[in-house]
């Protein structure tokens, strides 16, 4: 099955029987939202896939069988565990960040858009997406893996992906973690703030560019496309527009 970039977000909530206030957040679409871009943890998980990508070492490679194959066999070749226990403390804390990071990012909605966040479950909304690729809450390698195969959407203007390409990635990433000792080293509450950021992240950003082009907005759809392209470049060194998403993964 194909799954499209996240819908509009006013949708989206709609869709699982959220409130309609979430219509709103679409109004700060004329920016690349990057919640969190700061935190040391998140960019340094992205740059661990980041030179897997670049290198073209296991993750770019075809397993027999397909993505299922390669996600069975990376968790042969390495040990760990991306899985973490939520702590409702935690998703509580992310949530209000997001809400005041949003509500400064358009001051002149800021309230209602932090009434908007607040509100909604986004990361509930977040798991209906993703689903179909069999991606789930609670995992750091399904959160990240969510989020590069959409920034990637984004910046190549590709509409659609399917779930032997995502899980590819997913078993690229599970490699890169497994790979990476400081991952090792992050605790429960680390681990689910990285993955939750990854996922308000993959909203903010997908409902943007979604509202772009349902709006026939090609001038705000590229401007978004090009943020995306340049915030890899710069902060991974990978350039979103020389890699194939392939039943392989990610390969240049």
């Amino acid at each position: 099955m194909k799954r499209c970039l996240v819908p509009v977000l006013s949708a989206m909530v709609l869709a699982v029987g959220l409130p309609a206030a979430a219509q709103d957040f679409p109004s700060i679409g004329s920016q690349y939202i990057d919640f969190g871009s700061s935190m040391m943890a998140v960019g340094q998980m992205n740059n661990v896939l980041g030179n897997t990508v670049r290198g073209g070492g296991s993750g770019a490679r075809r397993v027999g069988g397909g993505a299922g194959a390669g996600l069975s066999a990376s968790r042969q070749a390495v040990s760990v565990n991306t899985r973490y226990r939520a702590s409702p403390a935690v998703t509580t804390r992310v949530k209000s960040q997001f809400a005041d990071f949003v509500a400064k990012t358009d001051p002149a909605n800021g309230p209602r858009l932090r009434q908007a966040v607040q509100q909604n479950d986004l990361l509930g909304a977040w798991e209906k997406h993703v689903s179909v690729d069999g991606l789930r809450r609670g995992d750091v390698a399904d959160a990240m893996a969510a989020y590069w195969v959409q920034n990637w959407q984004i910046a190549n203007k590709v509409p659609f992906t399917d779930r032997t390409q995502v899980q590819a990635v997913r078993g690229q990433v599970y490699r890169a973690l497994g790979a990476n000792p400081q991952f090792a080293r992050l605790d429960d509450a680390a681990r689910q703030e990285m993955a939750e950021v990854f996922m308000y992240n993959f909203v903010a950003q997908g409902s943007a560019f979604s509202d772009a082009t349902a709006k026939g907005d090609k001038s705000l759809a590229s401007r978004l496309s090009d943020a995306a392209v340049a915030r890899f470049r710069s902060e991974m060194n990978v350039d979103l527009r020389q890699l194939r998403l392939t039943p392989a993964g990610f390969v240049r």
